[in-house]
Order: structure tokens, then C-alpha cells, then sequence
């Protein structure tokens, strides 16, 4: 019996899901903390610009902090930061706005990817953005952590004097809200690098399947 090739298109058995790869319940609540932090830094820094003083302000914040005279970072302050000290506020500001605006590029997203039809669409970008997002959640919860540090916080615990503010200072509570979203961000990285729509679209190509003289049709 002779059998001959002939391209058939191989459709997938299942349509395309509304949520991505990547997505979940999780993912979505962590993308409001992405939003969260992407306010706070892009209105930290926008409130930099409009400071008119601000490098004096930032020079006597640096200066007047426990850990500048003493603690883990007191060398690098005393030694690099304060001869510099217009550079160093200069470098702060644009970079408080841009993480703020990448955080808040991130999560707008993730919230895109919960939309179904055209709109919620997988794009070949989303996995160098998630990183980006990443490293910007590091860098947010070490900018943070440097702050905290510099300014001398302790680890939280019972104090009397918090009864009416925060048990945790803010800057010591942004530092694992960062790191959660360079975690959530390094995830959906991995997961979309495995899930590229060019490597879907090649799984469902033409195929060659044999065609015998019995199933010929036309």
C-alpha cells in the first residue's frame, strides 16, 4: 500500500485559558503590593524634586543619623557619601523615581494578564520586564534596608512609645515587601521564559503525518 506525507496543522485539544501561565490568586495579590511600593517610591521621588533644599535637607539627614558616626556603614557615609554628597542626592531622587515607575510597570502587567481576549494576550517582553521587576524589588528592599540601617532602627519589639505609630518602621517594613516581589517577579520570569509564545506557536505547527490510500480524501 503505498503512504504518502502530507502537512497537516495540529490544533491544540484545549483553547487558550483566560488567566496565563504564570497567573494565580497569589500573583495578583502580590502585584497590589508591586503598586503599593511603586507609589511610595515614585512619589518619594517626585517629592525630592520638588524640594527645593533638598540637597542641604539630604546633607544634614545624612549627617545628623546615628549611623554615620557609627554602625556597618559609617566608613562608606563619612568616607564617600558626604564629599559627595550633591551626587549622592542627585543619584537618590532619579532613582527612587525609577524604581517606582517600574514597580508600577510591573504590576500594571500582571493586572493586564487577568483580562481575557486581545488585551490579556502573552507578549515575547513580559519576560525582560519581570526581571527588570526583580531587580527592582531588590533594590528597593536594599535602598530601604540601607536607610534603615543609616538612621540606627532597631529589630521590632515591645516599645511604649509606638503605641499610637507603627510597630515596625516603615523603612524595616518595605525591606520583605521588596524582596516578596523580586520573588514574585523571578517566578513569572522563569515561568514565562518556559511558556514563550513563539515556542507555543512551534508545538502546534504543521506536522507531517502519513496518509494511505484508504484515508485519502479529495
Amino acid at each position: 500500500m503505498k503512504t504518502n506525507l502530507r502537512p497537516t496543522t495540529i490544533r491544540p485539544d484545549r483553547p487558550s485559558r483566560r488567566l496565563p501561565a504564570s497567573g494565580s490568586t497569589a500573583l495578583a495579590a502580590t502585584a497590589l503590593i508591586q503598586t503599593a511600593l511603586g507609589i511610595e517610591f515614585i512619589l518619594s521621588g517626585l517629592n525630592k524634586f520638588a524640594d527645593s533644599r533638598y540637597v542641604q535637607n539630604f546633607n544634614q539627614f545624612v549627617s545628623s543619623n546615628p549611623g554615620t558616626s557609627s554602625g556597618v556603614l559609617s566608613g562608606l557615609v563619612k568616607g564617600l557619601v558626604l564629599p559627595n554628597v550633591a551626587f549622592f542626592a542627585t543619584v537618590l531622587k532619579f532613582s527612587e523615581l525609577a524604581l517606582g515607575i517600574v514597580l508600577l510597570l510591573g504590576a500594571a502587567e500582571v493586572g493586564r494578564r487577568r483580562f481575557s481576549g486581545r488585551f490579556g494576550l502573552e507578549h515575547g517582553y513580559e519576560a525582560p520586564v519581570a526581571l527588570v521587576g526583580a531587580l527592582a524589588g531588590l533594590s528597593v528592599a536594599g535602598l530601604s534596608l540601607s536607610i534603615a540601617v543609616l538612621m540606627g532602627e532597631q529589630l521590632p519589639t515591645i516599645m511604649p512609645g509606638r503605641a499610637f505609630t507603627t510597630a515596625i518602621p516603615v523603612e524595616l517594613l518595605v525591606v520583605p515587601l521588596g524582596i516578596a516581589v523580586a520573588w514574585m517577579e523571578t517566578g513569572r520570569f522563569l515561568v514565562l521564559m518556559r511558556h514563550r509564545p513563539a515556542a507555543r506557536l512551534a508545538s502546534v505547527g504543521p506536522q507531517m503525518i502519513p496518509v494511505s490510500e484508504s484515508n485519502r480524501v479529495g
